[in-house]
């Protein structure tokens, strides 16, 4: 099975139905779940999880969406999916989707990760570093020595040295 992971949303709705149009109800009410937490989500102050003054402050903010929360906290992707899809081979393909973004299938992975990572892709688009995650240090890594600085791997920092409040080296052990 090849799907693409359209930068649209609907594109990409449009797409998985077009390959399962049997499921369409059942595509829908599951990615349209993922909405639902997802947005709960994103109009959140992002903060720790498991900070509880944290948490009473946000519930007193956004009761809705905390309680949205809370009530898929305990419940994983495969269960959800499974509530409205039938067809194996699409089971099969949210259970690769969940594995690509937590390494285990559906319903192993918790509904708020899953939700959090198939709607963001579109809420934007899929933006990834060219290299992966890793990409990231190598590149400030070479910027930094572009720019005249030393870099010493796997040594031990005792202090960082402030010149005005600003950082301006570190002293090794």
């Amino acid at each position: 099975l090849s799907v693409l992971v359209h930068r649209e949303y609907n594109d990409f709705i449009e797409e998985l139905v077009s390959k399962f149009p049997h499921e369409k109800e059942g595509i829908l009410k599951f990615y349209g779940t993922c909405w639902k937490i997802f947005n709960s989500l994103n109009s959140l102050e992002l903060k720790s999880l498991e900070e509880p003054l944290y948490l009473f402050g946000q519930f007193f903010k956004k009761p809705l969406e905390c309680l949205t929360l809370a009530y898929y906290l305990p419940q994983n992707a495969g269960d959800i999916a499974r509530k409205f899809i039938k067809d194996q081979q699409l089971l099969s393909f949210i259970d690769a989707e969940c594995f690509i973004v937590s390494t285990v299938n559906a319903l192993k992975t918790p509904m708020i990760n899953a939700s959090m990572v198939l709607c963001d892709r579109h809420f934007g688009g899929i933006n990834y570093p060219v290299g992966g995650v890793g990409g990231i240090a190598v590149s400030l890594a070479n910027g930094l020595v572009e720019k005249g600085s030393a870099i010493r791997y796997k040594a031990n920092v005792t202090n960082v040295i402030l010149e005005n409040g600003k950082a301006v080296g570190v002293r090794l052990s």
